[in-house]
């Protein structure tokens, strides 16, 4: 019926969590069904609840397993979606970049391990979907949960050789946060 339902939701999610060998189109099929699930049905339509949010990293946060690149492109995509989310989905999406970077594994490492204390350009440019991703309304401030998140990488990342495209996210997000909490508005 081209509607998801929270039952068929859940068995998306079983679905994607027991079956180890997937056809190329299921990736894109489960994370725009899930998230049309959560962002446009669900209540608030549009909106995620902090519930919802809840809901969502309990569905894909596995104690002892980290995230497949599947379940880290659906928690960005949401991010993407919503017109407003929670810090703690947020958080949780740049802890998830942070951890690839620290430990050199993880969903933002593609199955391909790199350098410990390096950041690639896909990790950048995930960092600035997911701390931009709701900002289109309007003058959207980076939260102090999300700074701090990106000073643990930023000092994670200090002895490598510098990434031009993180130093400028990194500045430019710092200037954000404090321009924010200075009562200014966020360019």
């Amino acid at each position: 019926d081209g509607i998801v339902a929270a039952d068929e939701c859940d068995l998306l999610f079983k679905l994607n969590s027991s079956c180890d060998i997937q056809d190329p189109g299921w990736p894109p099929f489960f994370v725009e069904a899930v998230t049309d699930y959560i962002v446009f049905q669900e209540r608030p339509q549009g909106y995620l609840t902090a519930d919802n949010a809840h809901w969502l990293i309990d569905r894909i946060a596995k104690p002892g397993k980290s995230l497949s690149k599947t379940e880290f492109e659906l928690i960005v995509n949401v991010l993407d979606k919503a017109r407003w989310a929670p810090v703690s989905l947020a958080r949780f999406a740049l802890e998830q970049v942070k951890a690839g970077i620290v430990t050199g594994s993880g969903p933002t490492r593609q199955g391909k391990p790199g350098d410990i204390g390096r950041i690639t350009d896909f990790e950048v440019d995930v960092l600035r979907r997911i701390l931009y991703a709701f900002a289109g309304d309007g003058h959207v401030a980076i939260t102090r949960e999300e700074a701090d998140v990106l000073f643990d990488i930023d000092e994670a990342v200090a002895s490598a050789a510098p990434n031009p495209g993180w130093t400028d996210l990194f500045v430019k997000a710092v200037a954000n946060v404090i321009m924010a909490s200075s009562g200014y508005a966020v360019p």
